[in-house]
């Protein structure tokens, strides 16, 4: 919407300023400017058209970012600690896991993260996926999975000489595999 509304706006006034251009050109030396009389419609609608386009613009984009930042109900909460080099997944059962999380194919998946140490950043390229996890504070991310299989996990934001080793894996898997992986305390084997 942005995109055209800008081609049309550049191209409209490109148009207009090569017409007028031609248009009112000084042809000789003893041209004077005509006189300019005012139009009040003309001030209003270049300033009202604007305006209601921007505030189409803001509310679009604000219910867009609403729906990108919020996580839908219900969703799995995870609680995630980072620390160097490592991430700690908790679920909402007390199952507590390093390294590698699991979540379920086409579920929303909560995550809620705070470091122990400095700033790292929770990233998973192909949920397309960034969020900066801060000390002493918490930050808040969701996705859906649609595609079992497993993720790359890393660390985006430089912790320190251990921060190449800071990866892990995302496992999707489908709801009653994850069920029964949790079940085990997290301590089933993953790879399965």
């Amino acid at each position: 919407f942005i995109y055209w509304i800008c081609v049309i706006f550049f191209g409209l006034i490109v148009t207009l300023m090569t017409i007028f251009l031609i248009r009112y050109r000084r042809r000789s030396e003893q041209d004077t400017t005509p006189r300019i009389i005012h139009s009040t419609l003309l001030e209003v609608g270049w300033t009202i058209v604007p305006l209601l386009l921007t505030v189409v613009m803001f509310f679009w984009g604000f219910d867009r970012y609403m729906k990108m930042r919020v996580s839908p109900r219900p969703a799995m909460e995870i609680q995630v600690t980072a620390q160097r080099w490592v991430w700690t997944f908790t679920y909402s059962d007390g199952t507590v896991v390093k390294t590698n999380i699991a979540v379920p194919v086409g579920e929303p998946v909560r995550l809620i993260m705070t470091s122990k140490d400095v700033i790292h950043s929770f990233f998973v390229p192909a949920f397309r996926q960034k969020q900066d996890v801060l000390p002493n504070r918490y930050t808040t991310t969701w996705f859906q999975a649609t595609k079992v299989g497993d993720y790359p996990l890393f660390c985006a934001e430089y912790c320190g000489q251990g921060h190449s080793a800071m990866l892990g894996t995302v496992r999707v898997m489908e709801r009653d595999k994850l069920s029964e992986w949790l079940s085990t305390g997290g301590l089933g084997d993953l790879s399965k």
